[in-house]
């Protein structure tokens, strides 16, 4: 069941949203229209009923945007019109109201911002019996309304769950939205030329291949010393990077013509800390005259300035041309048969026990280093416990030269290794 919340700007619709899904995912700030595209999730503890948020309005110049907003209208069972209890403006919102019920859906009206909860102004007007009241200030009302929602939930089977979840990182306007409805197959993601039109994530599903995804468009990252810690962009670089743990696949996003650039590899290094797997993604290759050159001296810049980079792959395409972006879902689908990836214990040993013959550490304290052991202890990402003297003296080129021999030996790509070096007597504490 899907509930679309409705109305004027700066209304409360992403603090009920909120409210409902039990977790601050929509950023909410004093600026209007600070919800730019539409969200979905669940509502907390009922699995089948799907609350929607929508930018500011959905009614323009008293018209229905439909052309905008199609593809999630065909998907919605009601609508929530949201009103403000202390500023309504009745023409305005009977008007909205009456475009929407052209559409042969149920509404009911949302009151919010009623922080004395005394339910005192009358909205019988609009001609709508359901009305709940509510203050997200005080968390007033949100029971009775809870108890709505859930009186729907026994009639629907549970959805399918995804598969795989994919997010899309990068700098601001290098096509990450256009990536998006590229992969969806539709304008899902608003687009334009400003830097920062995306400041919400934004969340979708698909199917390919007989999986289905999760994919999410997160707001271009910035530079530190460009952001306003009191700004919309600094709230949408923060919400970007919480999500990164949360997927099992993450997108850096490279404009071609900016090429892997110090803002580029300070986003990567985040991504190959936190994320479970990591792909480089090239854009706008049909804006490149010379293709082949331009794809093989990035390759060599890329693996030579950036060590941690040289078990990932580059891929290179253009967001608007089909048939890269048809490459890249098969590229998504090869990704989903190596989720879980368990090395054999021996296996690591043999491994250890070569790797630090060929090439021994440095002398500590004119001490031998010895490796003595090595164990598996996460999937993701990829965790492997190496037993060691000296384990907190160990060098980090020497950790590097490690991570990269056991991605060439085990013919590791695209996954984020991680080595814990430790000197405890008993290998599996």
């Amino acid at each position: 069941m899907n509930f679309l919340l409705v109305g004027r700007p700066n209304v409360g619709k992403s603090s009920i949203y909120n409210i409902l899904i039990s977790g601050k995912k929509n950023i909410i700030h004093k600026l209007e229209g600070t919800t730019r595209d539409w969200h979905k999730s669940n509502v907390k503890f009922l699995d089948n009923i799907y609350i929607y948020d929508t930018p500011g309005v959905i009614i323009q110049n008293n018209k229905l945007n439909i052309l905008k907003f199609y593809n999630l209208l065909k998907t919605i069972d009601i609508f929530f019109y949201v009103i403000d209890y202390k500023n309504s403006d009745s023409v305005n919102d009977n008007e909205s109201i009456n475009e929407l019920r052209k559409l042969n859906k149920k509404i009911i009206i949302l009151v919010n911002k009623d922080d004395n909860y005394s339910q005192t102004n009358n909205f019988n007007h609009i001609g709508i019996k359901e009305v709940f009241y509510l203050s997200c200030t005080h968390n007033y009302g949100f029971g009775e309304l809870y108890e709505y929602l859930e009186s729907f939930n026994s009639n629907f089977f549970n959805q399918k769950k995804y598969d795989y979840s994919i997010a899309i990182f990068g700098k601001p306007n290098v096509g990450k939205s256009t990536l998006l409805n590229g992969i969806l197959g539709y304008d899902r993601s608003l687009t334009g030329p400003i830097a920062g039109t995306t400041s919400d994530i934004v969340e979708e599903y698909y199917d390919y291949n007989g999986k289905n995804f999760k994919i999410l468009d997160t707001a271009g990252i910035f530079k530190k010393n460009k952001i306003d810690t009191d700004s919309v962009n600094y709230q949408s670089i923060k919400l970007s990077l919480d999500i990164i743990k949360g997927v099992e696949l993450s997108f850096l996003l490279i404009d071609c013509k900016d090429g892997f650039d110090n803002q580029s590899k300070k986003i990567l290094s985040i991504l190959l800390n936190k994320s479970s797997s990591v792909i480089i993604l090239f854009n706008k290759i049909d804006l490149i005259k010379n293709k082949l050159e331009f794809i093989k001296l990035t390759k060599l810049q890329v693996k030579d300035t950036f060590s941690q980079a040289k078990n990932i792959s580059l891929f290179f395409l253009s967001a608007k041309i089909h048939s890269d972006i048809d490459k890249l879902k098969k590229l998504i689908v090869s990704k989903t048969k190596n989720l879980n990836i368990i090395f054999q214990t021996g296996k690591i040993n043999s491994w250890l026990k070569k790797v630090s013959g060929e090439y021994t550490h440095p002398l500590i304290n004119g001490k031998t280093v010895k490796f003595k052991y090595g164990v598996q202890i996460s999937t993701k990402p990829i965790t492997i416990k190496l037993f060691a003297n000296f384990s907190n003296k160990i060098k980090k080129n020497y950790i590097t030269y490690l991570k990269n021999h056991f991605c060439k030996t085990f013919n590791v790509k695209d996954k984020n290794i991680k080595l814990i070096i430790s000197s405890s007597k008993n290998p599996f504490n």
